[in-house]
């Protein structure tokens, strides 16, 4: 009869690889991780400071060559062939870890990487015409110098007109000004057709101007927008 005064000790199971793995984690996160993650984003600034550069000329012709791009792809689509359409964007790059299955399946990918540069700031409209890769990084940058900014500024840097619009943007002024999309005035949208649209709320494209937010892109591709701006009120810091 066991001892009623011995603590029962179960026995440690043998550690395995993948225990090794746990408890090393840091390794690989600190030595492979975040330096790999320091690339990424350094190669994204220097592509935004590239764009910045840039003449408002240059980036319009650049953005008409490239909407005629993903216009040509669509054409060569054969509905029956090649499956649904989607961006090329690989999810390991988008902010969110949402990995949706039609992508992993048969589909027709469509590349908007080069959609990323400020077309225009109107100051006397208070308008931004943009990308949809543009950041909002990118947009405080350009807008702070002209004492202007977004009413609606989401918090993270990384996140993209397009995700907002598509998506659920939102932020701290939304109680006031409403979602991110609320504040969007026009959107230039090639649909699946080929066909280049702008959708105002109040032109015959309207269903299309209230349709795409939250729509996650599967109306059509966004390849610009205009952005209501407000002027940026004066803080004092005190020391």
């Amino acid at each position: 009869m066991a001892d009623l005064q011995t603590p029962l000790v179960r026995r440690k199971r043998k550690k395995v690889l993948v225990d090794y793995l746990v408890q090393f984690r840091w390794i690989l996160v600190i030595f492979v991780v975040l330096p790999f993650s320091a690339l990424i984003y350094l190669n994204i600034y220097l592509g935004d400071m590239w764009s910045a550069m840039k003449s408002e000329k240059r980036r319009q012709k650049e953005h008409e060559e490239n909407v005629d791009k993903v216009v040509k792809r669509l054409k060569q689509r054969n509905p029956k062939k090649d499956g649904l359409v989607c961006t090329a964007r690989k999810p390991w790059i988008a902010v969110g870890m949402r990995n949706v299955d039609y992508k992993r399946a048969r589909h027709f990918e469509v590349d908007l990487s080069s959609f990323r540069n400020i077309l225009e700031i109107d100051k006397e409209r208070m308008i931004a015409k943009v990308e949809p890769l543009v950041n909002m990084g990118q947009i405080t940058r350009a807008t702070c110098p002209m004492n202007l900014t977004l009413a609606v500024v989401a918090e993270l840097d990384g996140l993209t007109v397009g995700g907002l619009i598509n998506g659920y943007g939102i932020e701290g002024s939304s109680h006031i000004y409403g979602l991110f999309s609320d504040t969007v005035v026009a959107m230039e949208v090639v649909l699946a057709d080929g066909r280049v649209v702008r959708a105002t709320k109040d032109n015959e494209y309207s269903d299309l101007f209230y349709g795409m937010p939250w729509s996650q892109g599967t109306l059509g591709f966004l390849v610009s927008a205009e952005i209501k701006l407000i002027p940026t009120k004066y803080m004092r810091a005190w020391g």
